[in-house]
């Protein structure tokens, strides 16, 4: 299935607007999906990319498109943790587990898995989805998270994103761990 992420600038909205923003984008004639950041609205949606698309977007939301994703983003190897690190830091929480998924697999590590499900936990946030995220969190202590991110932090990440401020979702992390895990 063909699917593509839209970044729209945010300048007005907070996830208490999220209902009002599925209203507007109803019309868009296929599935999708919303998050709201602080700095901006992802649009993922489940057809071609397309101008159509984008103008109803634009129309609805009365924002700019400031980057497109068709499909995953590519996963560079050695690149992993910094590119998850830079998505956590602009707040593309979905795009970010994305990054971690390879490593984790590779290594079968549960702790490694945590990572994936932290960013999970952020971007259902980013959905005003709070029980889904505090499970989210909640798995992530069951696969030993606390060696790989301080779960408190964690917390007031969501809340931040709950409360519509800026979060800094990778001071969370035990970088010198999770190197230390990416070389064994």
């Amino acid at each position: 299935m063909d699917r593509a992420l839209y970044i729209i600038e945010n300048n007005k909205y907070s996830v208490s607007d999220l209902d009002r923003l599925k209203e507007r984008l109803m019309d868009l004639g296929c599935p999708h999906g919303i998050r709201i950041s602080i700095t901006h609205i992802e649009v993922v949606v489940f057809c071609k990319d397309s101008k159509i698309i984008r103008d109803k977007i634009t129309k609805a939301l009365g924002s700019r498109i400031i980057d497109v994703f068709i499909g995953e983003p590519e996963v560079k190897e050695g690149k992993e943790l910094s590119n998850f690190i830079d998505f956590l830091d602009n707040e593309l929480f979905w795009l970010a587990h994305t990054f971690m998924e390879t490593p984790w697999k590779n290594h079968n590590d549960k702790r490694l898995q945590s990572l994936v499900l932290y960013a999970g936990a952020l971007a259902k946030a980013q959905e005003n989805e709070l029980k889904a995220s505090l499970n989210l969190l909640n798995m992530a202590k069951d696969f030993g998270a606390e060696e790989l991110i301080d779960l408190n932090c964690a917390k007031k990440q969501i809340d931040l994103i709950l409360k519509n401020k800026r979060t800094n979702a990778s001071s969370c992390l035990n970088l010198e761990k999770i190197r230390e895990l990416l070389r064994n």
